[in-house]
């Protein structure tokens, strides 16, 4: 599986690379933070292949 390069915030609908997300821990939960608004959400792609 090949992760998405475009990423869009569900909060505010900003829309960028995905590298412009920066991503967080949160309580072991990886995030991502969206660079407009700051709204934190999960994503679909894992580092973990299962």
């Amino acid at each position: 599986m090949i992760p998405p390069f475009v990423r869009r915030c569900p909060d505010c609908g900003h829309w960028g690379l995905s590298r412009s997300f920066a991503t967080v821990h949160d309580d072991g939960r990886r995030l991502v933070e969206c660079p407009r608004c700051a709204h934190r959400f999960r994503t679909v792609d894992s580092p973990v292949l299962n």
